[in-house]
C-alpha cells in the first residue's frame, strides 16, 4: 500500500448542481485534535503549534465565508 505524502487540513468547495443551485462545503481539521494527535504521534515535529494556529485562522475564515455567502446566493 502506498503511503500518503499529504494530509488534507482544510477544504472549501463551491459547486453548481444540475438544478442550478450553489452548494458549498467547508471542511476543517479540528485544531485541538490535530495538536493532541501530533503531540502523541509525532512529538518531534516542531511546527505543531503553528499549524494548529493556521487551522484556527482557516476555520474562522471558512465560517465567515459560509455565513456571509447568503448575501450572494
Amino acid at each position: 500500500m502506498k503511503s500518503k505524502s499529504k494530509a488534507k487540513l482544510f477544504s472549501l468547495e463551491v459547486f453548481l448542481n444540475k438544478d442550478g443551485n450553489v452548494e458549498m462545503n467547508c471542511e476543517t481539521l479540528n485544531p485541538d485534535t490535530f495538536e493532541k494527535e501530533m503531540n502523541i504521534g509525532l512529538p518531534m515535529y516542531s511546527g505543531t503549534s503553528q499549524v494548529a494556529s493556521l487551522l484556527r485562522y482557516l476555520k474562522k475564515s471558512g465560517d465567515d465565508i459560509m455565513s456571509g455567502s447568503g448575501n450572494y446566493i
